[in-house]
């Protein structure tokens, strides 16, 4: 057996391997669309790639949505020391920008909620405050604090005089307590319809000062008011993390993208990140084959 014989048997081994494995890399990939004669499509037509775009998409999108981007990696993204600084700063600025603001509190927020939302919800604030507040004095049951008080100031009144003699708590309390009943039936009866006034007018007052002026009335350091805004941004994060991973379907992101993508840019993104190992895969044909080519020399 001459030396071209021995070489020849590896060398065509390792030609025809390196071509099945290039030809099965290429076929990932090609052709693009169906291939057909007549109305019969030829076997792996168009390429598994192209073929299994969507399956592909849903599988990488189950992937980073359920294991790769996780509601822990999220928090944890979100309360990184750059993201963190960044909303807080971002927060700070915008509160700066206030002292500076002229507008009334009620244009200023209601160029955000838009005038009608803005007149709903400060009549929800006039129910609430007048509600509350008439429920407070009710609960101080002042027809009694009358009663007690009327009593003490009267005996102190009288006290060492002749009527102090016909005075005693019974009979102070017989001429009071009926007092003291009709102002706990008055306030029962007409006290949120006293109060709304009241607190309608407080709550205008309110509305007219300027968003500046409201500002100044809480004064607080600079360090401590970044200290209270990243207290309630972590609060937040750690409170609603999962919520928001949810919210941004991730899965649904990532399939959606990948099943926008022409089938050469999915090609182009897909070998930018395997080209080294498909043509490992080329190379490694070659050698199979190679190596066959000897054994079937010496079997």
């Amino acid at each position: 057996m001459t030396i071209l014989e021995i070489i020849a048997g590896p060398a065509i081994g390792a030609v025809i391997g390196y071509c099945t494995n290039y030809i099965a890399v290429k076929m990932l990939f090609r052709p693009l669309k169906p291939v057909k004669i007549g109305n019969k499509t030829l076997p792996f037509t168009p390429g598994i790639i192209p073929k299994g775009q969507g399956r592909m998409a849903r599988a990488l999108g189950q992937a980073v949505g359920e294991h790769l981007l996780t509601k822990e990696d999220f928090e944890k993204m979100l309360l990184s020391e750059d993201i963190k600084n960044a909303v807080v700063d971002a927060v700070l600025q915008k509160i700066e920008k206030l002292k500076d603001t002229e507008a009334s509190l009620e244009e200023f927020l209601s160029q955000y909620t838009g005038q009608e939302e803005y007149d709903l919800m400060r009549d929800k604030l006039e129910d609430y405050i007048t509600e509350k507040i008439t429920e407070g004095v009710e609960n101080l049951d002042i027809g009694a604090i009358i009663v007690e008080e009327g009593t003490k100031e009267i005996k102190e009144k009288f006290k060492g005089g002749m009527l102090s003699m016909f005075l005693n708590d019974d009979l102070i309390q017989s001429v009071a307590t009926p007092i003291g009943n009709k102002v706990d039936e008055y306030i029962k009866e007409n006290g949120e319809e006293k109060i709304r006034p009241a607190v309608v007018a407080q709550l205008a007052a309110a509305e007219n000062k300027s968003v500046a002026q409201w500002v100044e009335i809480f004064p607080v350091s600079d360090k401590k008011f970044r200290q209270i805004i990243e207290n309630i941004y972590v609060k937040f994060v750690n409170e609603k993390a999962e919520e928001l991973a949810e919210k941004f379907h991730v899965a649904e992101i990532v399939e959606g993208k990948i099943n926008a993508m022409d089938v050469l840019e999915l090609e182009n993104l897909l070998l930018g990140i395997m080209k080294k190992e498909l043509n490992a895969v080329v190379s490694l044909g070659a050698v199979i084959g190679f190596i066959l080519g000897l054994l079937n020399i010496w079997i």
